[in-house]
C-alpha cells in the first residue's frame, strides 16, 4: 500500500480530545488531505511528503470552528487522503461531540456516564425552561427514570413520585434532549391526576448519569440562557442585585452664546452582583461569561440577545469565604424595553 493513515480514530470523541496531529505515511511525493463535517467539505490542502511522512496538525480547531459555524453539537467527521496516484484513503466516519473541555477518563467514558453539562445540579425558578442532554449510544438499553419530590395542600409531608422512561433511546448516535422544566414535571404529575402539587425537587437518573434540580419560589433577579461548553443551551437563574448605569457620550458646539449637542450616544449597562454561590456554581457561571451566544429573559418565555461587557471572575475553594461574582451586561442592540 502506497499510503497509510497511521493515526487511529475510535469514536465517539469530545472535540477537545481529538488527536493533536494525524501522521500520514506515503511513498508518493504529495498527498491532498480533505476534512468533511456531515459530508460537507470544510478543509482541503496539499501536503508534501518528507522522510516518507507528512503531519496534519490543528485538526481540533478546524473541526470545532466548522461545528460552531454550523451550530452543531454533534457531527460526523471524516478525514480523506488522496495520494499522487489518485488513490484515496480515509479514517471512516467518526462521531464528534463539541466540547471546550478535555476528559480525564476518555471521551466515551465521559459521554456514557455524565449528562452533557459540567454541573450536577441546578437551582431554577418555576417558570424557566430547562433541558437535560445526553449522548445516546445506538440500540443501547438504558435505565432511565425521574423522581419528583412534591407536597400537596392537605399534607406537609414530602411525597415522591417515580416515572420510568423508555429503555432504548435511539437507533443512531445522537444527542437526546429531556424536558426537565417545572411545567413538564407538572404535566407528569397530572397524568396521575395530581393537580395541586408544589414541586420542590426532581432527580434524574440515566444509566449512571445523575442530575438534581431544585425549584425556588423566589423570582430570580435575572435568567439567562446561553450556549455552554457543549454548544448546547444552558439555563441559569441568578439571585442577587442589579445596578443599572447610563453612559452618555456627546459632542458640543458653541455658536455665539448658544450651546448645542450632536452625535449623542447613550448606553445602558447593568451590573450584577450575585448572591453567595458554591464553588461549583461559580465555576459553571464562567461559561456564561465566555459564551458566544447569550440571551436574557425579558418577560415570561421571551428571551433576547445580550452581551457580557465586563467581568473578572475570581473565586477560591475556601468554603469559609462566600463567593460573589460581578459582571456587566447590555442588550446586544443597545435598546432597552418598556416595563
Amino acid at each position: 500500500m502506497a499510503t497509510i493513515i497511521n493515526t487511529k480514530f475510535s469514536g465517539p470523541y469530545l472535540s477537545a480530545d481529538l488527536p493533536d496531529e494525524v501522521e500520514i505515511e506515503s511513498l508518493t511525493p504529495q498527498v491532498t488531505v480533505t476534512i468533511t463535517i456531515n459530508e460537507v467539505e470544510v478543509f482541503s490542502s496539499p501536503y508534501y511528503i518528507y522522510g516518507l511522512k507528512a503531519y496534519v496538525r490543528d485538526i481540533r480547531s478546524i473541526v470545532e470552528a466548522a461545528m460552531l459555524q454550523k451550530d452543531l453539537a454533534i457531527a460526523k467527521f471524516l478525514l480523506t487522503v488522496k495520494d499522487y496516484e489518485n488513490f484515496t484513503y480515509n479514517t471512516g466516519n467518526v462521531i464528534v461531540i463539541y466540547s471546550r473541555l478535555k476528559s480525564l477518563s476518555g471521551s466515551e467514558q465521559q459521554l456514557t456516564k455524565s449528562f452533557l453539562s459540567t454541573r450536577k445540579s441546578a437551582l431554577l425558578s418555576r417558570s424557566c425552561p430547562f433541558s437535560l442532554y445526553n449522548y445516546a449510544m445506538p440500540y443501547k438499553q438504558v435505565y432511565h427514570y425521574c423522581d419528583i419530590y412534591y407536597t400537596i395542600p392537605s399534607s406537609r409531608e414530602i411525597i415522591t413520585a417515580t416515572y420510568t422512561f423508555g429503555n432504548k433511546q435511539s437507533d443512531a448516535p445522537k444527542i437526546i434532549p429531556t424536558d426537565a422544566s417545572y411545567a413538564k414535571l407538572e404535566e407528569l404529575l397530572a397524568q396521575r391526576n395530581i393537580l395541586d402539587a408544589t414541586i420542590h425537587r426532581a432527580y434524574y437518573y440515566l444509566d449512571g448519569r445523575e442530575f438534581n434540580i431544585y425549584f425556588s419560589s423566589d423570582t430570580p433577579s435575572d435568567t439567562f440562557q446561553f450556549k455552554g461548553n457543549f454548544n448546547l443551551w444552558e439555563t441559569v437563574c441568578l439571585f442577587g442585585a442589579t445596578t443599572s448605569k447610563t453612559e452618555i457620550d456627546r459632542s458640543e458646539a458653541v455658536c455665539g452664546n448658544k450651546v448645542s449637542y450632536y452625535d449623542t450616544t447613550v448606553k445602558v449597562k447593568h451590573e450584577v452582583e450575585t448572591s453567595p454561590l458554591t464553588l461549583s456554581e461559580a465555576q459553571f457561571l464562567t461559561q456564561l461569561f465566555t459564551s458566544h451566544e447569550i440571551t436574557r429573559e425579558v418577560s415570561a418565555g421571551t428571551y433576547t440577545p445580550v452581551l457580557i461587557t465586563e467581568t473578572s471572575p475570581e473565586f477560591t475553594n475556601d468554603n469559609a469565604t462566600p463567593i460573589r461574582l460581578k459582571f456587566t451586561w447590555q442588550y446586544a442592540d443597545n435598546k432597552e424595553f418598556i416595563e
